[in-house]
């Protein structure tokens, strides 16, 4: 026994002495809750031309060619009173659960699932009001 001991101590004893620091931990950082991706290539014109202008028209005055035969005829976002009667959720509601969804023709169908997030929704919003005539 007295031999192992002495072979522990000269192997000990090799002249081999490391100056680097031994390895540390590395910090683990909590994971973050997922943010909502920003398309910053979404276009609310190019949208309302796919989604709305058949119905509303280009211009968005009600008079496209796909409403044409609709009754009650579509809104015109033009028209002062349209503005005057309803607030931004109201309209952000209609886009996305349909027109039933706020007391309005149950014709217009949802379209919540051609958005990507509210914020596009709110953007086509700001778009609906560019049609306004005061």
């Amino acid at each position: 026994m007295s031999t192992v001991f002495l072979s522990l101590v000269l192997s000990s004893c090799t002249g081999d002495e490391s100056t680097e620091p031994p390895d540390l931990p590395v910090p683990v950082t909590p994971p973050t809750e997922p943010v909502e991706p920003v398309a910053d290539d979404f276009d609310a014109a190019a949208k309302y031309q796919t989604l709305c202008a058949p119905c509303h028209g280009t211009e968005g005055k009600g008079d496209g060619p796909a409403g044409a035969a609709l009754n009650p005829e579509p809104a015109s976002f033009a028209d002062p009173a349209f503005w005057a009667e309803r607030d931004d959720a109201q309209v952000r509601k209609a886009i996305k659960e349909g027109g039933a969804s706020v007391g309005k023709s149950p014709i217009m169908a949802p379209f919540g699932n051609n958005f990507e997030s509210d914020g596009q929704i709110d953007q086509l919003v700001s778009h609906l009001k560019t049609f306004r005539s005061e």
